[in-house]
């Protein structure tokens, strides 16, 4: 990972690949969409990635005892099973359903709830849904945001993606 790397190229390149799927909505969420939605969810992932553990992964190559550092670990990345959930929720397991259906899927404490919240909040956001993640405790509501503020910034949807307290809608 180069700490200086420019990772605007990747996120136009995202952007684009969505951009081009448009107009999306539940209904027509076809073939075409979710065949992109693992390579957008792969630069999704990588730009958070580089975000949140780049400097890290490179002040490994410094380390005294290198060898007995572990790469992998130090890298904040998403598990195979949030993946899984992702591909899950956006109906790519099933390429012939035209739509979106809803979704209810029971993820445990501890298990990635944030991750997959910010993951999806901008795939949708990219494919121009407006996005509204409310949960009942504004402290997990604000660290949810803020662990994807960075990648919300980096896609420009700032403005599409918010995240509040339950109450506030009322």
């Amino acid at each position: 990972l180069d700490p200086a790397a420019d990772l605007s190229l990747l996120v136009r390149k995202i952007a684009n690949t969505a951009e081009s799927l448009k107009p999306v909505n539940c209904k027509t969420f076809g073939t075409k969409a979710k065949a992109a939605i693992p390579e957008i969810l792969a630069g999704i992932f990588t730009i958070f990635t580089v975000l949140k553990s780049g400097e890290s992964y490179c002040r490994l190559e410094e380390a005294p005892n290198e060898e007995e550092m572990d790469p992998m670990k130090v890298l904040m990345r998403p598990h195979n099973i949030q993946i899984q959930t992702l591909l899950s929720m956006f109906g790519c397991e099933d390429p012939s359903l035209r739509s979106l259906k809803s979704q209810l899927m029971q993820i445990r404490t501890g298990e990635g709830k944030s991750m997959i919240l910010g993951a999806a909040s901008t795939v949708l956001g990219l494919f121009g849904f407006g996005v509204r993640c409310v949960c009942y405790s504004e402290y997990l509501s604000s660290r949810d945001y803020d662990a994807f503020r960075d990648v919300f910034e980096q896609f420009g949807l700032l403005s599409s993606v918010k995240y509040s307290k339950i109450t506030s809608l009322s």
